[in-house]
Parts: structure tokens; sequence; C-alpha cells
């Protein structure tokens, strides 16, 4: 699992790296506006495109042996979907401007439903780079239509300085993923609705709570656009991305991983039971130690990196990250639900946030237009949620609240002491900009290091995600010597 997540997570760094050079240049090319617009009209293009997330691939790679007929099956309805997805965006398109008071909104639905169409035309056939755990390959996959992309959008920006820069950067990317898929895998999809009841008995429930899972994603802007307008909502988009980034890009690929290897295990409780604790003690390492982190370098991280006309969202970063990284824990909870061939369960969990998130914000949206309160709103309902689901999931394999406390209390301990320990050096020693960034990040990442492991040995050294990472500091370091000792021992031979 690790060495699939290796790639997964170079995967989602590259992309990350490639995105945040491309917000980081964008930021000094557009306006709050340009992003505003695009940012409304994808609320309502994604909100549809999740119909289109309905398990098929999930479904395959569950099937020990799937036949032609699946993958042809699956890629089918793939494309229909796409097609009516399309159709639906043209039809809708018109009447958003109602709502968000941005006609300019509409065109750009319009253009973007093309590449609605475009992603169900997708070859099945490379959804065996998951099934086989070859990341390798779903890394090349992923990024080459990522930097296709991106060099497409800055053109334009530096070119047109306006929306449609963002419009043309996202077609051609899901354009080029297309093509791709094709040329990488030489399974060639026909038209089969053989097993269309196999697919659906998984991929319903997968639907219903994909459309659940964007609906959380998106609630606080949906509110923020009706209430406050697109500059408004251009900056609470880019803030929850730059704040939210750090823990989703490293704890998403680990889960990503995780769902073609707990699928090898699926009748084995007590192998289930182990790698569900490890990988959400895994979770706990990446989340608690990425969010807080951003919390904690949040206003020279938006000054350097997004500039000064981004200033007044850093009150919301520190929310907002804080959310995501509670937020990241749950993930290998769905994935445990769909291998047990649970997802009902998954999709009511989701329902169930999307009622508390929709019940709290928008009230307080409604009632403050503040964006900080908004964010705040999400963290409380998002701490509130989580010992329901994971609740729900240890029901599913016989764990209880100890085992949990087991796998995620030192995380936030190290945390807690890294979050201190940088308050103190920065009253110490005041730093300015950069300067200060690099320090805060330096002392940081060694105090939360030093301290996970210190808690880790003064509990007995259990078999957890920290001897994981004493596992990998031990290799590397043997692997290190042997390349700066290889070169004397051939010239002395």
């Amino acid at each position: 699992m690790l060495h699939g997540s290796f790639w997964m997570i170079s995967l989602r760094w590259t992309i990350r790296l490639v995105g945040l050079v491309s917000t980081i240049i964008l930021a000094r090319l557009l306006t709050p506006s340009d992003f505003g617009i695009v940012a409304m009209a994808m609320i309502v293009v994604g909100m549809l495109e999740v119909l289109s997330y309905t398990g098929q691939k999930l479904a395959i790679i569950r099937l020990e042996k799937p036949t032609r007929d699946d993958y042809d099956t699956a890629w089918t309805i793939s494309m229909l979907v796409g097609l009516v997805i399309g159709v639906c965006i043209l039809a809708i398109a018109p009447f958003t401007k109602i709502y968000f008071h941005e006609p300019r909104a509409v065109a750009v639905m319009q253009c973007l439903a093309l590449r609605a169409v475009m992603g169900g035309m997708e070859n099945i056939g490379i959804v065996d780079f998951r099934r086989d755990i070859r990341f390798d390959r779903f890394f090349l996959y992923n990024a080459i239509p990522k930097a296709t992309s991106f060099f497409v959008t800055i053109g334009l920006a530096w070119y047109l300085r306006n929306y449609w820069a963002l419009v043309a950067g996202m077609l051609t990317g899901q354009f080029t993923g297309v093509v791709l898929s094709y040329v990488m895998h030489p399974y060639r999809p026909r038209f089969s609705l053989a097993k269309v009841s196999t697919i659906l008995s998984f991929s319903t429930w997968t639907l219903i709570r994909s459309i659940g899972v964007y609906l959380n994603t998106q609630v606080d802007q949906i509110v923020i656009g009706g209430i406050s307008g697109a500059a408004s909502m251009g900056r609470y988009a880019v803030a929850s991305d730059v704040a939210t980034s750090p823990s989703r890009e490293v704890n998403d690929p680990l889960v990503a991983v995780l769902y073609p290897v707990m699928a090898k295990l699926q009748g084995n409780l007590a192998e289930l039971q182990t790698l569900y604790l490890r990988a959400l003690a895994w979770s706990g390492i990446i989340c608690t130690s990425a969010s807080v982190g951003v919390a904690l370098v949040a206003p020279e991280m938006v000054s350097l990196v997004l500039g000064s006309k981004w200033l007044d969202v850093v009150p919301l970063m520190g929310w907002l990250a804080i959310s995501a990284g509670l937020l990241g824990l749950s993930s290998g909870a769905y994935t445990l639900f769909d291998v047990l061939n649970k997802p009902r369960i998954g999709a009511r969990m989701q329902w169930v946030r999307l009622i508390m998130l929709a019940a709290a914000i928008v009230p307080v949206g409604i009632l403050t237009h503040s964006l900080v309160a908004i964010a705040m709103t999400q963290l409380a309902v998002t701490a509130v949620f989580m010992p329901t689901l994971f609740f729900a999931a240890g029901r599913q394999i016989d764990l209880s609240a100890r085992h949990y406390v087991a796998a995620l209390w030192r995380p936030f301990a190290a945390a807690a002491i890294m979050a201190l320990v940088v308050r103190l050096a920065d009253m110490a020693l005041p730093l300015e900009s950069f300067a200060k960034l690099a320090f805060d990040i330096s002392v940081g990442a060694s105090t939360y290091v030093s301290s996970l492991l210190l808690l880790w040995t003064i509990s007995g050294r259990p078999p957890t995600a920290e001897r994981d990472i004493v596992g990998i500091l031990q290799n590397g370091w043997v692997r290190a010597m042997q390349l700066r000792s290889g070169p004397g021992r051939i010239h002395g031979g």
C-alpha cells in the first residue's frame, strides 16, 4: 500500500505543484472576480457532473474476475451519463444568473458542457491501472493532461487577462486525458448493457454518496455565491483551496491506494481491522501536521503565495485548514464501507453531514454575511460529525473507541506540541516574510516528528504508522550510506 501511495502522492504533489504555480501566476494575471465567475459556473457544472460518479470503476475493481461484458457495460453507462449531463448543463445554464446575478457565468457553463461529454468517452481499460496496483501508469495518465492544461491556461491568461483562460485550460486537460486513455491502454470498449444490473446494484448507492460528497464540499460556496457575489466567492474558493491542499493532497492518494488493497482482504476481518487502523493512523499524522501547520503560517503563506491583494483571506485559512484536517480522517471509513459492499452506509453518512452543514451554514451566512463565520461553522459541524462516522465504521469491523484513541492520540498530541513550540519560538525570535515562513516550517516539522516518535517510544513502540516511518527513515539512511560508500569501494577495487 505504501509503495502504491508513493506513486499516488507523487501524482498529487505533481498536480498540486503545477496547480500551486498556476495559482500564484494566475492570482497576479487575473482578478478575484475572474475566479469567482468560474467558481459560480463550476458549482452548477460540478453538481451535474457528479452524476457521472456512479461507481462503475469501483465495481470492476471489486470483482475478482471481471469479464469483457463488465468493462463494456461500465464504459457504456459512463458514455450515456456524460451525454445526458452535457445536455442538462446546456438546459440549466440560462437560469443560473437568477441566483448568482452574474450573466457571464452562463456562457462559461455552456462551454463546460463539452467537458462532461468528453469525460464520458474515457477508455474504461485504464481502470486496470488501479485494479492491478500499477500506479506508475496511473501517474503518467493523470500528470500529462494536467501539464497540458497548465501551459494552455497560463499562456491564455497572459494573452487574454480574463476568466476564459481558465475555461480553455479545463477543456484542454479533459480532451488530452481522453486521447491519452486510448493511447496508454490497448482495450477498445464496445457498446453493451449486458451487465447493467450487476454494475448498477453497486453503483446506485455510490452515486447517491457522490452527490452528497459534492454538495458537502460546495454548500458553503453556494451560500456565499448567493449572498456576497463573485469577488467574495473567488476569495473564499482560493482560500479554501490553498488552506486544504497540504493535508488533502497527501492523504487522498493514500486512501486511493487503500481501496484496491482492501478489496483483496475483504474476506479477512482481522486483516481489515489492522489495515484500516494503520491507514487511519497515517491519515492522522498527515492531516494533523499539515492542517495545524497551515494555520500557524497562514499570514506569511498568503502574502508570499497569493500576493498582497489576497491578504483579507488570512482569517479564513486556519478554520478551513483545521476543518479539512479533521475531515481527512473520514476517508478510510468510506473505503471500508465500499469494500464490505455496504456503500449505502457511506451514502447515508454523507447526507447526514450535508443536512448538518446546510442547517448550520445557511442561517449563519444569511444572518452574518461573514466568510469567517461560515468557515468556523464548517469546522464545528465537522467536529460534531466525526465521532458518528467512526462509530458507524467501527460497528462493521468490531472496533471500539479505544482502538480509535490508540491510533490517533499521538498525532493530535504532537500537533499541539508543535503549535506551542512554534508560537513560543516566534515570540523569542520575531521574523518577517519569507524568513519567518521558513523558520516556522523547519521548527514545526522537526518538533512534530520528534514529538511523535518520542510519544511512540514512550507508548512501547506499538505496530502503528510510526513504525512504518521509522522503517522508511532507516531504509533511507542505509541506502544513502550505500550510495555514499559505493564510489569509494569501486575506486579501491
